[in-house]
Order: C-alpha cells, then structure tokens, then sequence
C-alpha cells in the first residue's frame, strides 16, 4: 500500500472508513483510523475522511458526490468489507469513469482495481445489450 501511496501523493485523498459496530470511537486509541493516519504521515496532498456509522452510506454517498465534482483524486479504503456490494459497483463506476485509483489497507491494489474492471466491463455488457 506505501509503494502505491507515495505515486499519488500529490492528489487529494478521499479516506472512507465504515465504523465495524455502533458507538466505536476511531478518533481514539489505535484502532484503524488511526492506523491508516499513520499510513498516510508522508502524504503531501489533502486528505478527506469520510466515516460511516453500521449500516450506513450517507458519508460514502457524499464521498462518491466528491469523486464527480473532481474533488478526489484517489480513494482510500479500510477494506473492500466496508462497503456493501451495490455502493462498491457505484463507488467502482465512478473511480472508472474519472480514473481514480482505489487504494485499499486490506486488499491488494491489483485486485481492488481487478474488481473496478471487471464491475465496469459488466456495466457496459449491460448498457449494450438494453440499447442493442
């Protein structure tokens, strides 16, 4: 993840982290907010912190607005888990479409963007055939 860091390290970051049950502080203590604060002490570009509460997207919503105005210039996640299925196919597209990176601590770089591919290839199979 450092390696993949420091080549975008000029771009603003959008850091999404989902909380993993209700009422977890992550602004204390080491837990993985904090972590990936640590990650990121060489980071020269801003960084966005978006944090959702348990089941909950209100904050990847807003995050994912930020992606479209062109706001974010790489995305950041705790892991691919945080996320729910349908939100990670709409966060995919739009990282596809403005061509963002998303950079995950859990997750390989190579596969999460495996994924974004394979999410916006599906994508177009389908736009295809409804318009065909």
């Amino acid at each position: 993840m450092m390696k993949t860091l420091k080549e975008v390290n000029n771009k603003r970051l959008g850091l999404y982290i989902r909380k993993e049950k209700d009422g977890e502080n992550l602004s204390t203590g080491y837990g993985r907010l904090q972590w990936l604060r640590y990650e990121l002490e060489e980071h020269k570009g801003s960084v966005e912190t978006f944090i959702d509460n348990t089941n909950e997207s209100l904050k990847l919503d807003r995050l994912i607005e930020e992606i479209l105005i062109g706001n974010i210039g790489v995305v950041l996640i705790w892991s691919i888990e945080d996320i729910d299925e349908y939100m990670f196919k709409h966060l995919a597209l739009q990282c596809k479409e403005k061509k963002l990176p998303i950079i995950s601590f859990c997750e390989s770089y190579e596969w999460i963007n495996e994924q974004v591919e394979i999410i916006a290839e599906k994508s177009k199979s389908f736009k295809d055939k409804k318009v065909g």
